[in-house]
């Protein structure tokens, strides 16, 4: 899990998904909504419409921090990430591979 200096609060990704000048970069496994700014931050969106089960959801959460955690991103700002279905059978190793294709997208 991310410290909490890390991860994203509620205020900011709710004005991540309402500005419409951010664009989103779209992957396998993940949409990501990206605003530079100082400092890191992150956060990933699980509609229950993709798993109802809540151990589902947060296995695919755990995957994700712990792959944000060994692969770091270079540039700085808010990343908001939408998962998609072909997370829900996804691994590490697969999220780490999609994390550092997004980031090599990044404007």
């Amino acid at each position: 899990m991310l410290s909490k200096k890390f991860r994203l609060k509620r205020e900011e990704i709710e004005g991540l998904k309402r500005e419409r000048k951010n664009k989103i970069l779209q992957g396998k496994f993940f949409g990501l909504i990206y605003q530079e700014g100082e400092g890191k931050k992150f956060a990933l969106i699980l509609s229950n419409k993709l798993c109802h089960k809540a151990t589902e959801r947060n296995r695919i959460k755990r995957l994700f921090y712990r792959a944000i955690e060994r692969k770091p991103f270079n540039k700085e700002g808010k990343f908001l990430f939408l998962a998609k279905r072909g997370s829900l059978e996804s691994n590490l190793a697969e999220f780490e591979k999609e994390l550092t294709f997004l980031s090599s997208k990044l404007p």
